[in-house]
């Protein structure tokens, strides 16, 4: 009777698994994916093909030729409300820590999303638009803390968008090879 009780109590965290990542949006569900997977996407790519049958890896070859292969960035498009111009700045999904501080209010939080120009910070509170916001923030691989101020262009459901606001040439050029080596 231990074994199977045993048994059971291992689905039973397998299930609570399935339900938290059925939960989570796909951006996170893709960042998971990347770190259990430990980046190597191109040799899970691999052993997914190597099971397909010869008909789904014929149509697999047959919809990637109908591809374009030149590699286009992730564009956003920011149209500010002070701006009539748009303004196309590569971005990408990451996980970032960050310490924020609106006002006299301060809390942690994670980046889910960033550009050279702004960030989308993970919130389930609403700020108003206009705010000056702090934030504090390690990228992976680089040993200083960036300390950048900006705006909040954005409150909504999926938390805040920010505008950067003064920000240091090599803050910008930082946060541009974190999203390269991220693409």
């Amino acid at each position: 009777m231990d074994a199977l009780d045993s048994q059971i109590g291992r689905y039973k965290v397998t299930a609570r698994l399935f339900n938290f990542i059925n939960d989570l949006p796909q951006e996170k569900q893709y960042i998971l994916y990347k770190q259990l997977i430990k980046g190597s996407v191109k040799t899970e790519l691999f052993k997914l093909i190597i099971d397909l049958a010869d008909d789904e890896k014929i149509q697999l070859l047959q919809r990637l030729g109908e591809l374009s292969y030149d590699e286009e960035p992730i564009k956003t498009v920011n149209l500010d409300e002070n701006e009539s111009f748009m303004r196309e700045n590569t971005r990408t999904v990451c996980q970032i820590p960050v310490k924020c501080k609106v006002e006299d209010r301060s809390f942690k939080s994670y980046i889910i999303d960033i550009s050279a120009v702004g960030a989308l910070i993970e919130s389930n509170d609403h700020f108003p638009v206009g705010q000056k916001i702090l934030m504090a923030l390690n990228l992976p691989n680089q040993p200083n803390t960036l300390e950048l101020t900006g705006r909040i262009v954005r409150s909504g459901p999926r938390g805040i968008a920010v505008k950067y606001h003064d920000l240091k040439r090599i803050h910008e050029e930082l946060i541009r090879l974190f999203i390269k080596n991220n693409q």
